[in-house]
């Protein structure tokens, strides 16, 4: 499985897991930018992966998520869930990489009654 289809996988992931509203672009401004850009015109191309995966040089993976969380959710349960399905995930890949960091940001907390 190449980074682009783990990234498309863990975004599913994250998405599903309880008390997630929704998931963001992560990574470098940049690459939050181009997101921006391909929702606004409508482009399927990586769309899918918003959760962003970076191989380090020895191998290492580095995974970066950024969620919504509903209202009544407790924000660090929910943390944790996310962290544990990712890491999860990774370690039952055939070709599992180390993992050196899974960073999960809460960037918006939705009211429940929406």
């Amino acid at each position: 499985m190449n980074d682009l289809e783990l990234a498309q996988d863990l975004t599913a992931l994250v998405a599903e897991t309880p008390g997630v509203t929704a998931v963001y672009a992560s990574g470098s401004p940049i690459r939050a930018v181009l997101h921006a850009v391909v929702d606004a015109v409508g482009s399927a191309g990586d769309d899918a992966a918003k959760v962003a995966v970076t191989r380090h040089r020895d191998g290492s993976l580095t995974v970066d998520a950024t969620i919504s969380v509903d209202s009544g959710a407790p924000v660090p349960a929910t943390l944790r869930l996310v962290g544990d399905a990712v890491r999860g995930h990774l370690l039952t890949q055939p070709d599992s990489a180390p993992v050196r960091e899974i960073d999960v940001r809460v960037c918006r907390i939705e009211d429940a009654l929406r």
